[in-house]
């Protein structure tokens, strides 16, 4: 039986995915791994080493069970993903996890798999070579520095020998710095793109074609900017695939773009090329003091902007918004709620997602705002009629739960690729 197992779920399943295609790149024998969503299957197997990626949100689910299991039989458990990388003291202390990769794991996972190998899956100072790594050594925490892969498609999103396929992570890293989101920095402020003649060589294996980017429209810019020559390069490289009889959804789930960057030639360019006639963006709200406070680097103008110029093309949009932002009045949410009308009454869709404080970010230690009653009646109306979408009573609950463990266990970013500021102190 394999001696390493990785632990897929339905949320770390396109990370793992895209990791796995890097070690196999990398020469590490994927028969070496038991690679299972059936976490009963890996207790059976009894392996060495169980592989873990999880978002903060998770830890309140099956992990803290499924962890004490698996010490139980003496497993060196390894972490990684956003909650890892943000806490990982955390994530060893608390958690009860052995090692913790902190940042991009491409490299560092196929570096760490085979020294553990070596050195009979056992802590040694052997790991004090490898970069990205938290872990207790004789006693003390060693932290390893952050691991960075600049080019990071020097690596296949899936492995060829496995059949696992997920949305193809097409740029990495975004320029804007939005106050409530991990992505920059941990990603880093300056995108980078995987190169059009990879994106196009690996969705041949994919019957929808679909894309992961915090920016859909920026490909080929450093991001702040609309390179329309690189955007078309690349979706035209796609069209062979369509004439095949694959489909192209750009600028949708699991995407989305910037509201700015919806202009008609960037509509234009969809029609041509793409089969999706929904286009995500997010407006986060309809107060213009609020997206200045959270540092979105957009106004309301745009958003408005943005839906008129779906509308006109024949695209229905799809508007995310926050609720409960820091510091947010009851006027700021009269003001969301006026766009969300606006929105709906245009013949789009609102998404709507309660705040939550996410460790690493500069609003970690921010507290939500309460709802006002206008907006709770709002909300409970609209999605009794279809017309929002999105799950912000369930994480008005988790966003508690996330205030609570930034109270007692906060950590002061040490591992990120640019410094976070924390602009609300408590």
């Amino acid at each position: 039986m394999p001696e390493i197992a990785v632990r897929m779920t339905k949320r770390n399943h396109n990370a793992f995915v895209h990791l796995i295609g890097a070690l196999e790149s990398q020469g590490f024998d994927l028969s070496e791994l038991l690679i299972t969503k059936d976490f009963g299957e890996i207790l059976r197997a009894k392996p060495r080493v169980v592989l873990y990626s999880f978002f903060t949100e998770e830890i309140w689910g099956s992990l803290p069970e499924e962890v004490g299991l698996l010490k139980e039989r003496g497993a060196l458990l390894i972490a990684g993903g956003y909650h890892a990388i943000a806490m990982p003291k955390h994530t060893l202390n608390q958690l009860g996890f052995d090692i913790a990769v902190i940042g991009e794991g491409e490299e560092v996972l196929y570096q760490l798999l085979t020294t553990l190998k070596k050195t009979d899956y056992k802590i040694t100072g052997d790991l004090l070579n490898i970069r990205g790594l938290a872990f207790y050594i004789n006693g003390e925490f060693t932290f390893t520095g952050f691991a960075k892969v600049e080019d990071f498609w020097r690596f296949p999103p899936y492995p060829e020998s496995v059949r696992l396929i997920s949305p193809i992570e097409i740029s990495r890293g975004c320029p804007f710095g939005c106050y409530y989101c991990q992505t920059p920095y941990i990603k880093g402020f300056r995108m980078r793109h995987r190169p059009i003649d990879q994106i196009v060589k690996y969705s041949r294996r994919m019957k929808d074609m679909r894309y992961i980017t915090p920016n859909a429209f920026a490909y080929g810019s450093p991001g702040a900017i609309l390179k329309l020559n690189k955007l078309e390069a690349l979706l035209k490289a796609l069209q062979p695939l369509r004439k095949e009889g694959r489909r192209l959804f750009y600028g949708t789930f699991p995407s989305e773009v910037r509201p700015e960057f919806v202009l008609p030639e960037t509509l234009e360019l969809l029609i041509d090329y793409a089969d999706n006639r929904r286009l995500a963006i997010g407006a986060q709200s309809g107060d213009d003091a609020m997206l200045k406070a959270m540092h979105r680097l957009h106004r309301i103008e745009h958003v408005k902007r943005a839906v008129e110029y779906m509308l006109d093309y024949g695209f229905e949009p799809v508007v995310d918004f926050i609720v409960g932002l820091p510091n947010e009045s009851a006027e700021s949410q009269r003001k969301s709620i006026e766009l969300m009308k606006w929105v709906m009454g245009k013949g789009g869709k609102i998404r709507a997602h309660y705040f939550m404080p996410l460790p690493g970010t500069p609003w970690s230690r921010c507290k939500p705002s309460p709802l006002s009653d206008e907006m709770k009646k709002f909300l409970g109306r609209m999605a009794a009629k279809g017309k929002i979408e999105g799950s912000w009573g369930n994480q008005m609950e988790l966003s508690r739960k996330l205030q609570r463990l930034m109270d007692e266990f906060y950590e002061e970013p040490m591992s990120h690729t640019v410094p976070v500021r924390d602009v609300c102190r408590r």
